[in-house]
């Protein structure tokens, strides 16, 4: 491949796509709105173009007509926010990354990173197989259009554009941006709550396995355009040895407490009415409705797809990297703290 566009390259994900095809002696164009992250980048020798995917097309053109592949891992990625600025990034966002493949007639391969929740429900689903049509009303925005763009990467690679979607669950590694630190904001107060009577089974992807399934969605045969798949270190473990774990490793001792996902969710729903009607969704609620049931339903996902059509063998030992990644986190905050 000539040259690789990574959108959202100044993201957890797309950042470490980005260096790592850089490390492989790729041509690399890394996008971005994060200028700050881009500037990190541009030090380690990769090209960085900031650009607004969901605002600035032209530019998106003009960076896709280099190339001869992209992978798509821009996003709003959040349990809340503003119902506009999902449908920018993550709805319209998505709609010129295909328009500018469509133009560009060099690109021969489209990676689109795309996110298990889009069929999420609040319900257990044991290892849930790929699916791309659902009956169940989106928890939040940003499943909502997160459902829109793989819906329309979908149509684009029965029309002709050569495609591949991957779904990794619940990214976490050293440089997490995103659910480390949700995490730890909420053990910080001293407890963390438990949701349901059981202890139900997660699934996590750690960012190396991740990167490795973008790698081989890129080389794949083009007999597996169009297709979808999970992506998960395939190591799944009970969520109070997640956590537990984790937060240990982060120095933060915890006490759990247990509460019903029935009352847990009226709760959420009461925050939510209230960020609503009070501050016009301006404030994030502590709890969402989507926050419940992801951790209070048994959500494990059926990778082998992805093994099968990929290659991908995720070597992961899940609680290891947990540590490795509380530790990181915990080293990170001794600094700061040391220099503030």
């Amino acid at each position: 491949m000539s040259c690789i566009l990574v959108t959202g390259a100044t993201g957890f994900l797309g950042g470490a796509v980005a260096r790592e095809l850089h490390r492989c002696g790729l041509n690399v164009i890394a996008t971005g709105r994060n200028r700050e992250a881009g500037k990190k980048l541009k030090d380690q020798g990769i090209e960085f173009q900031p650009c607004d995917i969901g605002r600035e097309p032209e530019l998106l053109n003009q960076l896709i007509s280099q190339c001869s592949a992209v992978v798509h891992a821009a996003a709003l990625s959040a349990p809340w926010g503003n119902p506009h600025e999902f449908t920018i990034t993550n709805q319209h966002g998505t709609e010129h990354v295909i328009k500018a493949c469509r133009s560009a007639k060099s690109v021969k391969r489209l990676v689109h990173i795309s996110s298990p929740s889009v069929q999420f429900d609040f319900k257990d689903q044991p290892l849930a197989k790929e699916m791309t049509t659902w009956t169940s009303a989106p928890a939040n925005d940003y499943i909502a259009t997160k459902r829109q763009a793989e819906t329309m990467i979908l149509e684009a690679s029965r029309t002709g554009l050569d495609t591949i979607v991957l779904r990794p669950k619940a990214l976490f590694g050293p440089g997490d941006t995103t659910l480390l630190p949700r995490v730890a904001r909420v053990a910080m107060r001293g407890s963390f709550p438990l949701f349901g009577d059981s202890d139900s089974l997660m699934d996590l992807t750690f960012i190396d396995d991740a990167v490795n399934a973008v790698l081989l969605a890129l080389d794949a045969d083009s007999c597996h355009s169009g297709k979808v798949y999970n992506v998960t270190s395939g190591d799944p473990q009970r969520r109070s040895r997640v956590l537990g774990t984790l937060l240990e490793a982060c120095g933060l001792p915890v006490r759990f407490r247990s509460l019903s996902i029935k009352h847990a969710l009226a709760l959420a729903t009461a925050l939510e009415w209230a960020s609503c009607v009070l501050t016009r969704g301006r404030w994030e609620p502590p709890l969402t409705r989507y926050s419940v049931g992801a951790l209070g339903y048994e959500q494990t996902l059926d990778i082998s797809a992805a093994r099968r059509d990929l290659g991908y063998a995720p070597p992961t030992d899940v609680l290891a990297r947990l540590r490795e990644t509380g530790c990181q986190w915990r080293k990170t905050q001794t600094r700061s703290n040391t220099f503030a």
